[in-house]
């Protein structure tokens, strides 16, 4: 109570003048990147992308997309962190303007299959919007990160990774398998076996039933879901980390994906370029584990290895002639 009327006071007296109103002074100035972050937007800022750089590199140095964190690790590591973000909110004024909806039916409300990104009305289209925003940033958003890192002296456009966590570790196995470029792939909590994950984790169908897809939406996973094509992802040297006890990642589908992708990096002779390992009782949470993993691959592959052992890119990779909304056609 007393400091309260001590404040009271104060403002009494500012406000009668008897005591000097402070000089705010000029604004301050926006605060400047640090020397070694490079920053860009693309599409009229609709994506903006950092680079963290190692302070005190002489040379063009490796990067990796990554949302694993430890930038300051990788730094020290002679590695260049790189994050990018999708601002979605700038869309709002292409949205039509929304109908006045009708008063709910009384009664129980419809049934809907799926919960967060992945719910839906229909059991066949459980996860198919989620899919598709994967596969927009793994196709086409990726692409355009390292296509603005190419240009980039500091950076070797030869030694370039990705890396991501749940859904970012989905976004990765997409984009290593749709882009050459990449030389390291890390994908954490996540997995390839799309209908196994949308049939048994409880953020799908739960196993209440099996997952029978639309048409369209059957062609969509055939053509995207990595482990349809194992073969698109032996160009990288690629690193699975997950728990054996997820709730979010059913294990079977993590070693689903594990069990292709090790018969087509041995039958492209290059077996040592992947690597599933496995948290014994890790749950959907297995950062601490995942770092270390994560930490020893990167160097292993992106900071030891040569570009040239990794051989060069197989086809020419065109994905960032232009960026469509996920789920657009043409």
């Amino acid at each position: 109570m007393r400091g309260f009327l001590l404040l009271a006071g104060l403002a009494l007296v500012t406000a009668c003048g008897r005591a000097p109103a402070p000089n705010p002074g000029p604004d301050p100035a926006p605060e400047e990147p640090a020397p070694n972050v490079r920053t860009t937007s693309l599409m009229n800022g609709f994506i903006t992308i950092r680079a963290v750089l190692p302070p005190h590199a002489t040379g063009p140095v490796p990067a990796i997309v990554t949302f694993l964190g430890g930038d300051d690790v990788l730094a020290a590591m002679g590695v260049a962190a790189v994050s990018y973000e999708i601002h979605w909110k700038l869309l709002r004024g292409l949205a039509p303007p929304k109908e006045e909806a009708p008063p709910p039916a009384p009664g129980t409300p419809p049934r809907t299959w799926g919960k967060w990104l992945l719910a839906s009305p229909s059991p066949r289209t459980v996860g198919q919007g989620y899919f598709q925003l994967i596969a927009g940033n793994g196709e086409q958003t990726v692409p355009k990160v390292l296509d603005w890192l190419a240009t980039l002296p500091e950076i070797d456009a030869g030694r370039l990774g990705v890396a991501g966590f749940s859904t970012n570790g989905f976004v990765a196995l997409v984009a290593a398998a749709h882009d050459p470029r990449i030389r390291v792939a890390v994908a954490v909590a996540a997995c390839g076996d799309w209908p196994t994950f949308l049939a048994q984790s409880p953020l799908a169908l739960g196993g209440e039933e099996p997952f029978d897809p639309e048409p369209a939406y059957r062609r969509f996973i055939a053509r995207t879901d990595p482990i349809r094509h194992p073969r698109r992802l032996v160009h990288a040297a690629l690193l699975m980390v997950n728990g054996d006890d997820d709730p979010a990642i059913p294990f079977a589908c993590a070693s689903a994906t594990a069990d292709a992708l090790r018969r087509a990096y041995a039958a492209a002779g290059v077996p040592e370029r992947f690597r599933f390992a496995v948290v014994p009782g890790g749950g959907h949470e297995v950062q601490p584990d995942a770092r270390w993993e994560t930490l020893g691959w990167v160097q292993r592959w992106l900071v030891e290895t040569p570009p040239a052992a990794l051989g060069g890119p197989r086809r020419r990779s065109t994905p960032s002639a232009r960026w469509r909304l996920p789920g657009a056609s043409g």
